[in-house]
């Protein structure tokens, strides 16, 4: 190859790799929509692994050179692709400017809606769901006028929102009796394959999601969520377990490593709860009308969750 060439070849090499990955100056994104649907690939076609909710704020790896999609990092650190819509891009300054721009609320109720004027029958801004954060800029009699990243303003009622320092500090300890609280609120839920969300759940969505309500922010996956905590358990000897503790299932292969694909929450009195087609509750004693046969066989073991585990993060840490 003579000299023209190779300088050709390193040329071509290079313009292929920036046209694939684009950093974009504005690297702090915040999604402004109700829940924001994180794909595997920058396609709407693609596998949908989790969400995040208005509110969240990520961090913007790249852009897609073909479409409006950005690669993002989410608070527990998992990776994947937004489409640009769902999100508002901010560089550090801009970014300042929107958290100083009023008081931090969250949507305590399961549904709301964010309103174009103080009245229950105006038109509808944007829907809200548990756990959406706003911006508060005024209290207006029975409404909190708030405003969304991207600017959009509109009134929520007060009753269905909460100051989310004063929701931090109920929401701060992850007792057993707080975490199947929470859980037991979830049930009946439809399962949804990357949800995290009121509008679906996976099994480790469900899991997460009980988790952060009480200030823990867990893991992703399953397999990532086994990783944490204690052990108690992995002999099917339900007397070490307590509520609160996550029951982890799969296959344990010839070589003794562990496959795990489902994850649940104990209850007590040898039931748990779990995302399965729904949120709902099985059990492990034989004789149980919500005896799961199917999850007794492919049990692997137990762990408890801790907020000193390396992986898990207090929310009241996070921005």
């Amino acid at each position: 190859m003579n000299s023209i060439m190779k300088i050709k070849t390193i040329l071509f090499l290079l313009f292929t790799h920036i046209g694939f990955s684009q950093k974009p100056a504005q690297s702090i994104g915040i999604v402004h929509v109700s829940v924001g649907n994180i794909r595997s690939k920058p396609a709407q076609s693609a596998e949908m692994s989790t969400q995040a909710l208005l509110g969240t704020q990520v961090q913007i790896l790249e852009k897609s050179t073909s479409n409006n999609w950005f690669l993002v990092e989410l608070p527990d650190k998992y990776k994947g692709w937004i489409e640009g819509g769902a999100i508002s891009r901010m560089d550090s300054s801009e970014y300042q400017k929107y958290r100083s721009m009023g008081i931090d609320l969250i949507v305590t109720k399961a549904q709301s809606r964010l309103l174009k004027t103080k009245n229950k029958n105006a038109e509808i801004v944007s829907e809200l769901i548990w756990h959406n954060r706003l911006k508060g800029i005024r209290r207006q009699g029975a409404y909190w006028e708030v405003q969304l990243s991207d600017g959009t303003k509109g009134f929520v009622p007060q009753k269905e929102v909460e100051l989310y320092a004063k929701w931090l500090q109920k929401h701060a300890e992850a007792t057993p009796q707080h975490l199947i609280h929470t859980a037991q609120q979830l049930m009946g839920i439809p399962y949804l394959w990357g949800g995290t969300s009121l509008k679906g759940l996976d099994c480790s969505g469900f899991t997460k999601s009980i988790f952060q309500d009480n200030g823990l922010v867990i893991p992703r996956d399953a397999s990532q969520q086994v990783k944490e905590g204690i052990l108690v358990d992995s002999t099917k000897n339900w007397k070490n377990l307590m509520a609160g503790d996550l029951v982890f299932f799969g296959e344990k292969k010839q070589d003794g490593t562990l496959k795990v694909v489902h994850v649940g929450i104990w209850e007590g009195n040898e039931q748990y709860l779990h995302a399965s087609e729904k949120t709902k509750r099985a059990s492990m004693n034989h004789s149980s009308p919500d005896f799961d046969a199917y999850n007794f066989n492919r049990y692997l073991l137990a762990k408890r969750i801790q907020g000193s585990d390396k992986e898990v993060q207090k929310l009241i840490n996070l921005p």
